[in-house]
């Protein structure tokens, strides 16, 4: 690091358990995301990512956030990262529903194939939202936070653990786990579940097949899209419609999911 001061002025985000972000710069003058946590507050989270982000070797994925360095010290961990602009949900809010539906595939198409990415590694990002994907320079979508990722061993497709997630933005095998108090089983379709949540969020400028806040978990548990013809165009309702099946083995993974026509149109050039 050349540069980094933790103070308000230099703040760009907030994360759970009070962990702050900050703007920094190199050496070599690029600045950075500092994502700085107080130590013990979310050792084993930071830890998790840390060595998740070591396993996929960021940079060899234009979709995934570059991290560049890790440092623990007495009172504070520090995750230093690529620096983006925003995040998807602010991108969502700030453009207009035209410009959404334009570049919505394109945008979608490459939050697929970070997750494409992650799978064949064996990584099951397992908090994916609107909030967790960023938005370089450019304009590419780039997927972080991996706090509470897991990585399939060669003989696996499932993780049984503890259920977690954000409200609203977990699949229903995850919630049947909550209420009946029991660990969840993740699959990759899991993740897949929740990117079609997050093509209806791009596409509709930010509301969500499940229907509002209070009723959302509930919908996603008993597999009710109540919002889902909120989309006009009927290729991309069919789509997403695809990805959030209720059953699990009815949902494509990320690769097959890519070769929709609904790409196919847009002709991605990365």
């Amino acid at each position: 690091m050349q540069a980094f001061v933790a103070k308000n002025e230099f703040k760009i985000g907030d994360g759970c358990g009070g962990s702050r972000v900050y703007v920094g710069v190199m050496r070599d003058a690029s600045e950075v995301a500092v994502k700085r946590i107080l130590v013990q507050s979310e050792d084993e989270t930071v830890e998790n990512e840390k060595e998740i982000m070591s396993l996929i070797e960021t940079s060899r994925c234009p979709f995934i956030v570059n991290y560049r360095h890790f440092h623990r010290g007495e009172d504070f961990m520090y995750l230093i990262l690529d620096l983006c602009e925003e995040t998807l949900r602010e991108l969502v809010h700030a453009s207009s529903i035209e410009h959404l539906q334009e570049h919505g595939s394109q945008m979608i198409w490459e939050i697929l194939s970070g997750l494409e990415f992650l799978h064949g590694k064996g990584v099951l990002h397992r908090d994916l939202k609107p909030s967790n994907v960023l938005v370089d320079i450019t304009g590419r979508m780039k997927l972080a936070d991996f706090g509470i990722s897991r990585v399939l061993k060669d003989d696996e497709t499932t993780i049984k653990t503890f259920a977690k997630g954000t409200p609203g933005w977990v699949p229903p095998e995850v919630i049947e786990a909550i209420v009946k108090k029991e660990k969840s089983r993740f699959k990759k379709k899991s993740d897949v579940q929740v990117a079609g949540m997050i093509a209806f969020f791009i596409l509709t400028k930010g509301e969500h097949p499940f229907g509002s806040s209070l009723d959302r978990m509930n919908n996603i548990l008993k597999g009710n899209p109540v919002y889902l013809k909120k989309l006009d165009d009927l290729g991309a309702q069919k789509f997403v419609s695809w990805l959030i099946n209720h059953k699990i083995d009815d949902r494509p993974y990320a690769d097959e999911a890519l070769c929709d026509s609904l790409f196919n149109e847009t002709n991605p050039t990365f």
